[in-house]
């Protein structure tokens, strides 16, 4: 995030919008509670947040500051219920920030204000199976179309008895005007229109139907960007759930893709298209990909033994319009078995998976990855427990050749016992973390720059006093990197305190701590970090909060003479009503 620079205007309409919005949410809670018939119900939460900050150092212009001045937002979450009908209401509202994506301008209107990803405006009516969605939503559909992109738009979700329709439409991303002289990259407009069909639940049998649609506009924009270009998709898929018995279930899906990376490439003719379809839904272009995707799980649940075997292929070429971030020309194969025994006093899981890339042969070399994991919990009496974690992660390529082969490892182990004594005034609780990191590369051109070995050693001592609201805790921290460039060694300390006063109804805590990294040889960097919160109920429902750390850091020899402090105060008023 970065500094608001709007002007003077913005900033005071997006004041007055907090306290309208605010005064309106106290009103009709005040009104819906001198209701006599206790038909309407209002419930839900609100807060006002504030963080204030500053930094200084030694050196000016040496260290940038990490946040903006002054943020403050606005967080509503509250339901509106009558009878069948309900109303959720989703805010959250921001004064002094923006999203990192979007250049700073001199003013927003109030569209371009709640578009804004740095706000978040969500309001979804319901009655009975009738369900409207309005402004920032996040449609889930499937696995394969959409369920990761906040969309700002409009649906509808249909649930008569066991028959399910949704769509939505919906902005993913706004335009941004090209600007060379400030670094910033022309961004077009991204609509998305999705809609799903089908019969059953979620959680039983079902069989759904889903088409999506993503398209640039290349008329947002004023000057068309250098290096952006417009591009469009077109998904379909089916997802399926089949229950086979009580415990056992299989769930799907197959989808296909066709996806145009620069929609102003040439068009494909009719006599040479694969597919058909309305120009205004989607043009075969010379850019275009067709590709599928598909994944298959079997599952069997139960108390004491549960096991999960899972598919997954992602044709090379295939773009899940919903989740950017995607692999594709992948194949991923998993099973998951896990175990409760002894009356849930032992629970274990392992994980064991392969994931094979290049399937189309399109790259010069192909890659495998083994990924193996397993987690255990134990109760071994009733004070003492013991958890502990392994994974090792395999990666290596087709290619045999000493200077051109690709081979990694990754080895993980954790452990950590936990101690809890109940005493008759006190009660203690010590925990023991070791954990041990392992990356090895058997590349022997990259390989002896690339390994890197650490462990971490944690010790946390907790005691709560019984008999007085008071609690004590300590943690010691040991951390060691051994890496081409030498050993880093980073040790902390600190030490926590918190009471309550006046019946429980102010709560009081204070820390501080200790921290010092060191390369070799090289002197070390120190930090202390100290921090003070209060937490006071004004009553049942309202809560005032505030929270102030300094953060007092020196360099050592990476910038000898450097340091600066960092001042940082939050406050916050919420409503439970």
């Amino acid at each position: 995030m970065r500094n608001n620079e709007t002007g003077p205007s913005i900033k005071n309409k997006n004041k007055l919008g907090f306290l309208l919005i605010a005064l309106c949410i106290f009103l009709a809670q005040s009104v819906i509670g001198q209701e006599s018939t206790n038909k309407w119900q209002f419930r839900g939460n609100m807060g006002i947040y504030g963080d204030f900050y500053s930094m200084t150092s030694d050196t000016v212009g040496a260290i940038k500051a990490r946040r903006p001045g002054s943020v403050g937002r606005l967080v509503v979450n509250s339901t509106l219920t009558y009878g069948e009908f309900s109303l959720p209401i989703s805010l959250m509202l921001s004064v002094g920030q923006k999203s990192a994506i979007l250049p700073a301008i001199g003013s927003q209107s109030f569209i371009e204000f709640i578009k804004d990803p740095s706000n978040r405006i969500g309001i979804a009516p319901k009655y009975k199976w009738i369900q409207v969605l309005l402004g920032t939503q996040v449609p889930r559909y499937s696995e394969l179309s959409v369920g990761d992109l906040p969309q700002f738009g409009a649906g509808i979700n249909l649930t008569p008895g066991l028959f399910r329709f949704s769509c939505f439409v919906g902005t993913t991303q706004l335009a941004i005007e090209e600007d060379t002289t400030k670094n910033i990259q022309g961004i077009y407009a991204r609509k998305m229109y999705s809609a799903k069909i089908g019969y059953g639940k979620e959680e039983a049998s079902h069989v759904y139907f889903i088409t999506t649609l993503m398209k640039d506009d290349t008329t947002s924009l004023k000057t068309k960007p250098i290096n952006t270009v417009p591009q469009n998709g077109l998904l379909s898929s089916i997802d399926y759930r089949i229950k086979i018995s009580k415990q056992v279930y299989m769930k799907g899906e197959v989808a296909a893709s066709a996806f145009t990376r620069d929609s102003r490439s040439e068009l494909i003719g009719d006599e040479n298209a694969i597919i058909s379809l309305p120009p205004t839904i989607f043009r075969l272009q010379e850019s275009s990909r067709l590709n599928y995707a598909t994944v298959l799980s079997i599952a069997k649940d139960g108390k004491i033994f549960g096991i999960k075997l899972k598919g997954k292929y992602i044709g090379d070429g295939f773009v899940p319009l919903g989740y950017p971030f995607m692999q594709d020309d992948v194949m991923d194969l998993t099973i998951n078995p896990r175990f409760n025994l002894f009356k849930d006093k032992l629970q274990l899981s392992f994980s064991y998976g392969k994931r094979f890339n290049n399937l189309s042969e399109a790259r010069s070399a192909t890659t495998t990855q083994t990924l193996v994991s397993a987690d255990v919990n134990l109760q071994i009496t009733k004070g003492l427990s013991f958890t502990s974690s392994f994974s090792n992660f395999d990666f290596r390529n087709s290619i045999t050749s000493d200077t051109l082969k690709v081979q990694m490892s990754t080895f993980s182990l954790g452990m950590s016992p936990t101690y809890t004594y109940m005493g008759t005034k006190n009660m203690h609780v010590i925990t023991v973390l070791y954990s041990k990191n392992i990356f090895t590369d058997f590349n022997t051109v990259t390989g002896e720059v690339n390994d890197n070995n650490s462990q971490n050693v944690l010790l946390t001592y907790l005691l709560a006093n019984l008999s007085t609201p008071l609690n004590i805790s300590t943690t010691f921290s040991y951390f060691d990197n051994q890496s081409f460039f030498g050993m880093l060694t980073t040790l902390s300390a600190n030490l926590n305190f918190g009471y309550k006063f006046f019946k429980n109804k102010l709560n009081t805590t204070a820390g501080i701590s200790y921290t010092t990294n060191k390369l070799e040889s090289l002197s070390a960097s120190s930090q202390i970090f100290i921090n003070l919160g209060l937490k006071y109920n004004l009553n049942k429902k309202i809560k005032l909060s505030a929270y102030n750390s300094v953060n007092l850091f020196k360099y050592g020899s990476e910038r000898p003479g450097i340091s600066y402090q960092e001042n940082l105060l939050r406050l916050s008023l919420t409503y439970k009503f």
